[in-house]
């Protein structure tokens, strides 16, 4: 996997990113506390049943989402409270303050990845993402 490309330049993500305490602003110290606590390993696919996380359900997880809203469906996050329900790409990009399509890429980069090479993938693009922002 490549370094993010010009889809993903700062002039892109900055201030496209949805927040409910800072509109446009990602989330440095959510977003680096994903980074810094990822786990060996992540899943292609956000359910639990290999095993592990994918990035999108690691990601909701730290984010205080119980695992048990992840096995509802791999594309909707669902939450007692409305506001923290919905399509797993946009709750993420909410919570943390990116743009969505950073989030898709993160997304299709971990399922795309190989298994031996994804944390580390994974783990650059959340440093490519902090770099910018």
């Amino acid at each position: 996997m490549t370094r993010l490309g010009p889809t993903f330049a700062a002039a892109n993500l900055l201030g496209a990113g949805l927040s409910e305490t800072e509109p446009g602003a990602i989330r440095q110290p959510e977003l680096r506390r994903v980074r810094d606590k990822l786990p060996e390993r992540l899943n292609a696919g956000i359910l639990l049943g290999d095993g592990g996380f994918c990035i999108l359900g690691w990601m909701l997880t730290l984010a205080g989402f119980h695992p048990i809203t992840l096995y509802n469906s791999t594309l909707f996050v669902t939450d007692p409270d409305p506001r923290r329900s919905g399509l797993a790409v946009e709750v993420v990009a909410g919570i943390y303050g990116l743009p969505e399509a950073a989030v898709e890429e993160l997304a299709r980069t971990n399922d795309t990845t190989p298994t031996e090479l994804r944390v580390q993938t994974v783990r650059r693009m959340l440093d490519d993402l902090l770099e910018i922002s």
